[in-house]
């Protein structure tokens, strides 16, 4: 097989597979450096944004305790805007930006307990998905939630017509599914998961032919604001959107994403709130010493003395997934079941899982034993 050569400058003769070679080296090394800049510029922003910031706050306000201020007109959507708290200005510190561990640095991690007492996380699991499934009586999903099966892997099985999927697949079913909600398409599919826009095109056809519900509901929520120009919820708060009158397409479409956006997101937000009410009401009946000190988005922080701990749980689980502030309130009962991820640790940024049966936890040895242990 006879090669083809070029000359270089100094007279040498180079095959172009040599060149080829040398390119690839250097394209290593190049993605090397431009690892370790995007690695050293995230360390710059957590320690000047999160510790510097959180320094600064805990100074402002003395006690090595960090003050969050809580705003329930922050946000179009309904959901709490938080930043710490300074009389003077916004120290900007929010526990609703705090990331998740990063560069095997868990800045989380700072925020602990006091002596005795414990973190308490409990999220939300699936929970716009979960109101979607409600709200647009979409009889496949909701028969997935009911069922218990992970829903992504479930969504991807009926895309693809297969009985097993790959991770790949499942990853884009659970991201199509994020975009059909919040007005995405094929283009957005394509770009998200780089693939090819025919492949995103048929996706998404088949993601319609899989949920009918969410398509039909798309449509008559994006009708109603044309002829209303609002948007409203499950619990009747309301959203103008007077740009849906608008002459420029554009401004149309980004209204009316925002309204399908509000009507799923604010319900979430709301369930989370009712849920915080009926927590808090019910720690001070029992005279617990557990507080809720933070929520950030579709989750709840709160600190518990280890006394109290059981109780707790028991609580905290019954309010989030019975939800009986919320039917005392709404009346109002879903059609899919409320499910929660609840962890016990020293910090906000470590823990362990909490199991439940039948509304109680079964695994208090194992997290007493972790609690002392850390």
């Amino acid at each position: 097989m006879s090669a083809k050569w070029q000359h270089r400058d100094e007279g040498k003769k180079v095959s172009k597979s040599v060149v080829r070679s040398k390119s690839l080296d250097e394209l290593k090394v190049a993605s090397k450096f431009i690892t370790s800049l995007l690695d050293l510029r995230k360390a710059e922003k957590l320690q000047k944004t999160y510790i510097h910031g959180t320094k600064k706050a805990i100074d402002y306000n003395e006690g090595h305790k960090l003050y969050v201020d809580y705003r329930l007109d922050g946000t179009s959507t309904g959901r709490l805007s938080c930043a710490a708290y300074n009389a003077e200005k916004p120290m900007g510190v929010s526990f609703h930006t705090l990331p998740r561990e990063t560069n095997k640095a868990n800045i989380r991690s700072m925020f602990v307990a006091p002596k005795g007492k414990a973190f308490v996380t409990v999220d939300y699991a699936a929970m716009e998905l979960r109101v979607l499934a409600h709200i647009a009586k979409e009889k496949s999903m909701q028969h997935a939630f009911n069922s218990g099966a992970d829903l992504h892997t479930y969504t991807g099985k009926l895309l693809f017509s297969k009985d097993e999927i790959t991770k790949e697949e499942r990853q884009i079913a659970k991201t199509v599914s994020f975009l059909i909600v919040y007005g995405g398409g094929a283009f957005n599919l394509s770009e998200t998961m780089g693939i090819p826009l025919n492949r995103a095109e048929e996706i998404i056809k088949n993601y319609q032919r899989v949920y009918p519900g969410i398509f039909r509901y798309m449509e008559f929520i994006n009708n109603f604001i044309k002829e209303n120009s609002y948007a409203y919820t499950i619990f009747g708060r309301r959203r103008n959107l007077p740009d849906v009158n608008s002459r420029d397409r554009s401004v149309i479409n980004r209204a009316l994403r925002q309204g399908l956006n509000f009507t799923i997101q604010s319900s979430a937000s709301d369930i989370l709130l009712c849920g915080l009410l009926g927590v808090s009401k019910r720690f001070k009946e029992k005279s617990l010493d557990a507080q809720v000190v933070a929520t950030v988005h579709d989750s709840l922080e709160i600190i518990s003395s280890e006394k109290d701990l059981p109780d707790c749980l028991e609580i905290v689980y019954d309010e989030l997934v019975n939800y009986p502030n919320l039917r005392r309130l709404f009346g109002i009962n879903f059609d899919v079941p409320l499910s929660v991820d609840l962890e016990v640790g020293r910090s906000f940024g470590d823990g362990i899982d909490v199991g439940f049966t039948e509304g109680k936890p079964t695994n208090l040895d194992e997290i007493y034993t972790y609690l002392n242990n850390n």
